[in-house]
């Protein structure tokens, strides 16, 4: 029985992480060479930038003097503004600054009957002709830094590049336990993205702030039965020929989400968008770069998570077998305690994961593969995620830390 679950616990541990963890060492070294971005150009990018809201009341003001803020070309800014059929005063305040704001960009509203996901305001969008460069997209929870939309004007610049997104700060007064997990994931899987921005293009996008240029986009519609728009437009940049990066310097800021089961539902929204995206897409559509990118992202989000339970449940059956036969001084072989020992320490930096770094990582990894482990099952139940209920703490949250 113990060289069943031995042999479970390693087998399923080494084909589900290994291929996933030589993946991230290459392009972590390929993170430390990321791409240079172009010089400010002559003649700046017109960019339409576009705000999805759906009662964002709390935080619409503050995201507005944001925008308003920026370091940019006025006449190379036009706004637009959808709401997907908002219940509170979101309408009101947009109204409301717009009368008395001092910056002089066009402004647009679109209003949708009913609240169908953001996907689906995407692709009403889609339908709109624009004379302009590129579209940016960004969160209405999420603050830009001054500078960002001179960076986006600047990788626009170089024909060669598609979609740019920005990398998420968190905004955060105290180190609390959940801050440091998020912080860890994150810093985790940004490498992954530097990378892949590196040797051609990154399927996974920030959705809070993200660019495409125009004219690869126009006329088309993203898939509106699930989310992930970020990531399904910038699959559809490189398939147009384009190159979809993320720059670590395009900064915003957003707050985390005030309790432990908006956290949940926030990975589990996520996720399940990335899962429907590598399920519905293959990797025989894309050249060979890409190609390789996105089977070693689709192995990462459609197995691994299923490999990783079997051999931990394993591991955890191994322990309990071990501990059970070592107090009743029964005999087995040696290297299964080796192997207790070796679970032990593992277990031992998961609950102190607060001071020992490795056990961050391990912490949010495994956070990792649970969540995906639901959105795998829940994407065959027929889940939807397309509708969530805001985290009202957190935008609360943002607005007070900037002040």
């Amino acid at each position: 029985m113990l060289n069943i679950l031995a042999l479970i616990q390693i087998s399923f541990g080494l084909i589900g992480v290994s291929p996933f963890l030589f993946y991230w060492i290459k392009m972590k070294n390929l993170s430390k060479q990321p791409m240079k971005i172009p010089p400010e150009p002559e003649i700046w990018p017109s960019l339409t930038i576009v705000l999805p809201v759906r009662n964002e009341e709390i935080v619409l003001k503050k995201k507005l003097q944001n925008l308003e803020y920026q370091e940019y070309p006025i006449d190379k800014i036009e706004l637009i503004v959808i709401d997907s059929n908002s219940s509170d005063s979101t309408l009101e305040i947009l109204d409301q600054w717009n009368s008395s704001r001092k910056s002089k960009f066009t402004l647009s509203t679109i209003i949708m009957d009913e609240h169908l996901g953001k996907s689906a305001a995407i692709n009403r969008i889609l339908e709109e002709n624009f004379e302009s460069d590129a579209m940016v997209i960004t969160d209405a929870d999420a603050l830009l830094a001054p500078n960002s939309l001179k960076r986006i004007g600047r990788w626009l610049s170089e024909e060669k590049i598609g979609a740019v997104c920005g990398s998420q700060q968190i905004i955060e007064t105290e180190s609390t336990e959940h801050f440091l997990n998020e912080k860890s994931y994150r810093s985790f899987y940004h490498d992954l993205r530097i990378g892949e921005s590196s040797q051609s293009s990154t399927p996974i996008f920030e959705g809070s702030l993200a660019a495409y240029r125009n004219c690869l986009i126009e006329g088309k519609q993203i898939d509106s039965t699930y989310n992930a728009d970020d990531s399904q437009l910038a699959i559809l940049i490189h398939r147009e020929g384009g190159r979809s990066i993320m720059d670590q310097e395009l900064q915003f800021f957003e707050s985390l989400p005030s309790s432990r089961q908006s956290a949940k539902s926030r990975r589990i929204r996520r996720a399940s968008g990335l899962v429907h995206l590598f399920t519905r897409n293959s990797a025989k559509e894309f050249d060979s770069n890409f190609s390789t990118i996105f089977r070693n992202e689709a192995w990462a989000h459609l197995f691994m998570p299923f490999f990783v339970f079997f051999s931990v449940v394993s591991m955890l059956c191994h322990i309990i077998y071990s501990t059970y036969l070592l107090i009743f001084e029964i005999n087995f072989d040696i290297y299964h305690i080796f192997l207790l020992l070796i679970d032990s320490l593992f277990f031992l930096c998961l609950l102190f994961g607060n001071q020992i770094q490795l056990g961050r990582i391990l912490r949010s990894f495994l956070i990792a593969q649970y969540t995906l482990l639901l959105a795998n099952t829940q994407m065959y139940l027929g889940k939807d995620y397309r509708y969530w209920n805001q985290d009202i703490e957190s935008r609360i949250s943002i607005i007070q830390d900037l002040e």
